[in-house]
């Protein structure tokens, strides 16, 4: 006789749970995908779930044409890779020093580098702008990188990666003749790199998503990114719902494939274990 599985009411309201997160969670997304791929007609019914049907490319045509977004995109693709891969770059060597050379005062710089978290980026806004103006990098794709060259969760998240590998390793590679640059690039790295992925997945999104430093640095609509062009846009098409839907399409479009692509690491980042 077979035995019917009993189902627990603490595992009912488990998946219940997970499901109406998952809705929440999915739900904007479909709602921006189709609205952005119907016909405008349809998106003028003003139904409030949208149900596929006819799908155009329409609406996005005429998005890139009614702002320079492919222009935009552009310089958001370029500042995302110049500003995450910087962030990862010095977040590594920082990390690196933060763990396996002995030198007294670390703990010290840790802190410090600790302390850059609390203080909100808005704080810093004044001094930036002053000091890119300086430099005549107003208005310049160099102006909305340069103050973002560093990351100091990047750092903190980096180095509590490098103190769950054993040090072991790295001394049996320093022994065998490697400097710390190399023992960095092929001993530590490949040794974390799921923390590495998710560092540079965390670095890439804030870089794509960032508004009000590009707002603020740059004047001609040729040199902004794709979020301030998507602002624009909405101001402009403020009757055209559809095409401000699929606007918000193209700048979501390159997170989803980040963060689908770069689930498996992402989840094995966050799930390893911490050391303090």
């Amino acid at each position: 006789m077979n035995r019917v599985k009993r189902i627990r009411p603490g595992s009912v309201a488990r998946w219940l749970w997970l499901g109406a997160v998952v809705l929440v969670v999915v739900l904007p997304v479909y709602v921006t995908v189709v609205t952005a791929l119907l016909p405008r007609s349809d998106v003028a019914a003003g139904r409030l779930l949208p149900v596929p049907g006819r799908l155009t490319l329409d609406n996005v045509r005429f998005a890139l044409d009614a702002a320079p977004l492919a222009r935009q995109y552009l310089v958001s693709v370029a500042v995302t890779v110049g500003q995450a891969g910087a962030q990862l770059v010095t977040a590594a060597l920082a990390a690196y020093a933060l763990v396996f050379p002995r030198w007294r005062g670390r703990g010290i710089v840790f802190g410090l580098v600790l302390a850059t978290l609390a203080f909100p980026g808005e704080s810093l806004v004044i001094p930036n702008f002053e000091l890119v103006t300086g430099l005549g990098l107003r208005d310049t794709l160099l102006g909305v990188v340069i103050p973002y060259l560093a990351a100091g969760y990047a750092v903190f998240l980096l180095r509590q990666a490098f103190l769950a590998l054993p040090r072991e390793t790295w001394e049996a590679a320093r022994l065998d003749g490697c400097g710390d640059l190399r023992a960095l690039l092929h001993v530590v790295l490949p040794m974390a790199r799921p923390q590495l992925v998710t560092a540079a997945m965390w670095c890439a999104l804030s870089a794509w998503n960032g508004y009000f430093w590009p707002l603020l640095i740059t004047d001609s609509p040729q040199r902004r990114t794709i979020q301030v062009g998507l602002a624009q846009l909405v101001v402009d098409q403020a009757t055209s719902p559809a095409v401000i839907y699929a606007g918000t399409l193209l700048v979501l479009l390159p997170t989803l494939l980040l963060v689908l692509f770069g689930q498996r690491f992402l989840v094995r980042g966050l799930a390893s274990r911490v050391t303090t």
